[in-house]
């Protein structure tokens, strides 16, 4: 898997030399699966609390890119106003597919992980590709 950022932390990646903090600063917007270019496409766009610095990013879109695996578990009802908010983003073996919910701190994906975007709304992306192209505004 190819990607053109590093994690930095649960919530933190780092991408042209910037901290981006996928929890604080930034709500899920979509995801849209394009299934004749076997692509999916996380949105994110800029928070708007205080706490979010003026100079921030806008947008941010994940391009997942010849996708081999693919589980979405939506999110619960009861936890749906939390549905914007990431709680976690980690790269995971995909042995183990069963297990969603841990998070290990990896920067980079092995040969055999899986990206696992979690959500306070107990939503989750988990996602085996070719290559991940954070595109951002």
């Amino acid at each position: 898997m190819r990607t053109n950022f590093e994690i930095k932390s649960f919530t933190e990646i780092e991408f042209e030399g910037k901290l981006l903090d996928l929890h604080n600063n930034f709500s899920f917007v979509s995801d849209s699966f394009d299934k004749n270019q076997n692509a999916l496409k996380l949105s994110f766009k800029k928070a708007s609390g205080n706490w979010v610095p003026q100079n921030e990013l806008k947008n941010l879109t994940f391009i997942f890119a010849q996708i081999n695996y693919l589980k979405a578990i939506a999110p619960k009802p009861e936890n749906a106003e939390d549905d914007h908010c990431l709680a976690g983003i980690t790269f995971f073996n995909s042995e183990d597919r069963m297990e969603n919910y841990s998070l290990t701190e990896k920067p980079f994906p092995g040969p055999d992980d899986d990206i696992i975007f979690t959500f306070e709304s107990d939503r989750v992306f988990r996602i085996n590709c070719e290559a991940i192209k954070l595109i951002a505004e």
